[in-house]
C-alpha cells in the first residue's frame, strides 16, 4: 500500500487524474466517505464482495463488485475501507491495481463528532483504533512490535439467553460454568508482560453479568498502562447492582450492548439497562441486531482442503480476535469454546496455555505471537460455516429452551 501524509492526499489524487473507489461499503466505508468529504474528494464508486450490496447505492454512489472493479484502469486510486485490509490488499495487487491506500491517516485527522453517522461516537473511536491495529500490523510486526488490536476476556459459560445460534457456543453448555478469577487474571497478568500494547479487553460470556465477580476483573483490568480500552458485551437482560456497575465508571470503559429487537421489540429491558448507565454516567454503545451470519452451529468434520481452509479463515471477521478462555489462548472465540467443550480434536498449535509458568516468558512471547500474526488455519475451520461475506443471513437470537446436543 502506498503511504500518504493528510495534507497531501487531496494533491495526490488530483495529480493522479484516476477515479477515487472506496474498497468496503459497510460502516468503515461511511466514514471513508465522510472523511473524503471533508478533504472534498470526490468518490466515483464503492466495491464490495457481499452480493446484496452490488448494484446498490450509498450517497448515490453505486457499489461495484470485485469483477466491475477489475475492468477500471490499473492506476485508479482505490481506498480499502473495511477490516479486511492485507486479504484486500493482496488481491488488488493481484488484479495488478497500483494505487491502494488504507484509510488510517484520513481517520486520525477526521473530526466524526458532527457527523450524523448512523455510528454511535463511542463506536468510531474503536473502529478507528481497530482499523489502525490491522492496517500497520506489517509495520509493527517489521520493528518488533506485538501491538494487539484486541483480547476476547471470557469470564463465564453462562448467559442470560439460550440462542440456538450463537457464534460463541453458548448453546451447548450444559453445566456452564464462571472463569476461575485465579488462573484468569494470573493469565492476563502473563499475557501483557509479553505485549507491548493492547487497545481493547473485550469483556465477555455467556454474559458479563452473569458473574457476581465481574467488578474484580475490572478493576484489575483497568490498571494496566498497556491497555486503553475496556468494552463489556452484555445483551442488557440482566441489568448489573452494586460493585459490578460501580466499576463501570472508570474512563476507559464502555458498555457495548447488542439490542435484539426480536426478542424485546418495545425495548424495555434495554432502556432500562440504559436508564442506570445514565444514571452512573457510565459510557455506553447500542446496536439494533436482527440478523446473525449463519455460523453459530459447530458442524461435523468438513475435509476442506489446505486452500480452502487458508480462504476460510482469512476471509473470516472472527479470526483476528484473540480470546482467553480457562488460562488459554486462542485465535478465535469459536476455536476457544469448540477446544473448551471437547468438540474437535486438540490441535496444541491453536492454543498457548497462559497459566502454565513452565513456559518462560520469552517463550511465551514467541508462542503468543506466533498464534497472533503466523497462522494460516485453525483445526476449528473444519468445523465452521465461516464468517465472511458469502455466510448467509439467519435472524438472531431464536431460542432453545434446552442446550444442544453437539454431534460429533
Amino acid at each position: 500500500m502506498i503511504e500518504y501524509n493528510f495534507n497531501n492526499i487531496s494533491k495526490v489524487i488530483k495529480d493522479n487524474g484516476k477515479q477515487v473507489v472506496l474498497f468496503g461499503a459497510g460502516q468503515i466505508g461511511e466514514m471513508c466517505l465522510y472523511a473524503m468529504k471533508q478533504k472534498k474528494i470526490d468518490v466515483d464508486f464503492f466495491c464490495d464482495s457481499m452480493e446484496r450490496k452490488q448494484g446498490t447505492e450509498i450517497d448515490g454512489i453505486r457499489v461495484l463488485s470485485p469483477k466491475n472493479l477489475r475492468k477500471l484502469d490499473p492506476e485508479t486510486n482505490i481506498f480499502i475501507s473495511n477490516n479486511y485490509i492485507s486479504v484486500v490488499n493482496e488481491q488488488l495487487q493481484k488484479d495488478n491495481f497500483n494505487n491502494i491506500y488504507n484509510c488510517v491517516e484520513l481517520f486520525e485527522n477526521t473530526d466524526f463528532t458532527n457527523s450524523k453517522l448512523t455510528i454511535q461516537p463511542t463506536k468510531i473511536e474503536r473502529w478507528v483504533a481497530f482499523y489502525k491495529n490491522m492496517a500497520l500490523k506489517d509495520k509493527f510486526m517489521s520493528k518488533g512490535l506485538l501491538n494487539i488490536k484486541s483480547l476476547d476476556v471470557q469470564i463465564t459459560e453462562r448467559c442470560s439467553l439460550k440462542c440456538k445460534d450463537c457464534s460463541n457456543l453458548m448453546q451447548y453448555y450444559t453445566n456452564p460454568q464462571n472463569s476461575e478469577l485465579n488462573v484468569m487474571l494470573k493469565s492476563i497478568d502473563r499475557f501483557i508482560e509479553c505485549v507491548n500494547k493492547v487497545y481493547e479487553f473485550r469483556v465477555l460470556g455467556g454474559d458479563p453479568f452473569m458473574n457476581k465477580e465481574l467488578h474484580k476483573v475490572i478493576n484489575h483490568l483497568i490498571n494496566y498502562d498497556k491497555v486503553q480500552k475496556i468494552a463489556i458485551y452484555t445483551n442488557a437482560r440482566f441489568v448489573p447492582k452494586g460493585e459490578n456497575i460501580e466499576c463501570l465508571k472508570n474512563k476507559k470503559v464502555v458498555v457495548d450492548i447488542s439490542n435484539y429487537g426480536l426478542l424485546d421489540p418495545k425495548k424495555k429491558k434495554v432502556n432500562e439497562f440504559i436508564k442506570v448507565l445514565k444514571t452512573k454516567k457510565i459510557k455506553y454503545s447500542v446496536a439494533l441486531v436482527n440478523d446473525w451470519q449463519d455460523c453459530g452451529g459447530i458442524t461435523k468434520f468438513q475435509k476442506r482442503s489446505k486452500e480452502e481452509l487458508y480462504r476460510i479463515f482469512n476471509n473470516c471477521c472472527n479470526s483476528d480476535i484473540l480470546s482467553l478462555l480457562h488460562g488459554k489462548l486462542y485465535r478465535c472465540p469459536f476455536s476457544a469454546n469448540a477446544a473448551n467443550l471437547n468438540a474437535i480434536p486438540y490441535e496444541k498449535t491453536d492454543v498457548v496455555d497462559l497459566f502454565d509458568e513452565n513456559i518462560p516468558i520469552e517463550e511465551l512471547k514467541i508462542k503468543i505471537k506466533e498464534l497472533t500474526y503466523d497462522k494460516k488455519s485453525l483445526m476449528a475451520c473444519n468445523y465452521c460455516n465461516g464468517r465472511d461475506y458469502q455466510t448467509a443471513r439467519i435472524d438472531a437470537a431464536i431460542q432453545t429452551p434446552r442446550p444442544l446436543p453437539i454431534k460429533l
